[in-house]
């Protein structure tokens, strides 16, 4: 993950939150054909970071296509989703 802007990255604005809120990205793989849940993790960017998912393969062998989420939890209209193809043999 690697942020766009150079701006400095401090405590989101957040006046109902009972105290200071740090921007924390979840990082989601998940198959939507069967609405399952591969793995998660959250993680704090700061300008850039590397993240390490492991899950178990699909059992079938052949062609699988999944769905990786990319999801802020400070700011709406953030999130992103990128598909994922890989090969089981």
């Amino acid at each position: 993950l690697e942020r766009e802007n150079e701006g400095e990255v401090g405590a989101v604005h957040a006046p109902y939150y009972p105290k200071e809120k740090e921007e924390g990205w979840w990082v989601v793989v998940g198959d939507t054909t069967t609405n399952q849940l591969c793995s998660i993790k959250r993680v704090t960017l700061a300008r850039k970071a590397t993240v390490k998912l492991e899950w178990t393969a699909p059992e079938a062998a052949g062609a699988h296509s999944l769905t990786l989420f990319l999801m802020c939890d400070a700011y709406a209209g953030c999130d992103q989703e990128y598909e994922i193809k890989l090969n089981v043999t």
